[in-house]
């Protein structure tokens, strides 16, 4: 998962959706390995409309994200003002009775 033309930089005024499933009963951890400068990302725990907002992040952090459900949603949102490099994603799934523990990141 990454914004468009990465590791370009973005285009201005972009509005991407990513809807991420998996099969049921695993769950979506999803590993940002470096963030937009700018403008935002969102995840959503399901639907966009519908789910709520488990993050809303603009910094170059190394943030990791878990779904409660098998269903994840990311929206970049880019304005007129600013564009960069943008950022890069990575998403796992994992049985929903296992806990998230038992992965490790190294970033």
């Amino acid at each position: 998962l990454q914004s468009p033309s990465y590791p370009s930089n973005y285009p201005d005024n972009a509005d991407c959706l990513w809807q991420i499933q998996v099969k049921d009963n695993f769950r979506i951890m999803l590993t940002f390995g470096s963030g937009c400068q700018n403008d935002y990302i969102e995840i959503f725990d399901g639907p966009p409309n519908t789910s709520p907002l488990l993050g809303r992040i603009c910094s170059s952090s190394h943030l990791t994200y878990t779904s409660s459900s098998n269903f994840m949603t990311v929206r970049f949102h880019s304005d007129s003002r600013y564009s960069s490099r943008g950022f890069h994603a990575e998403y796992q799934s994992f049985p929903a009775d296992q806990t998230t523990s038992k992965f490790l990141f190294c970033l």
